[in-house]
């Protein structure tokens, strides 16, 4: 099992960290985004934290699924392409 921790690109609401987390734990974003909040409360470690992992963790790669691009469709929107 070779697993990279990613920011997400679906599960995002500040730059993705807790949604990567959430994918990489496979558990559920609330839960982690509530556990990340509890850290904040708690001297505001998770603040800081949240911006050092924001910085360090990497960006997911796009998917190559064929629905994501638009050039996968050769009328480009246009339905009478004959």
């Amino acid at each position: 099992m070779n697993r990279k921790l990613y920011k997400s690109r679906e599960n995002k609401t500040i730059s993705g960290v807790c949604g990567g987390l959430a994918e990489y734990f496979d558990i559920d974003v609330t839960i982690v985004r509530l556990i990340w909040v509890a850290f904040c409360l708690m001297g505001g470690s998770g603040i800081l934290a949240y911006f050092i992992a924001a910085l360090v963790i990497p960006e997911a790669p796009y998917s190559n699924r064929q629905n994501d691009s638009w050039h996968d469709n050769p009328s480009n929107g246009n339905e009478d392409n004959r």
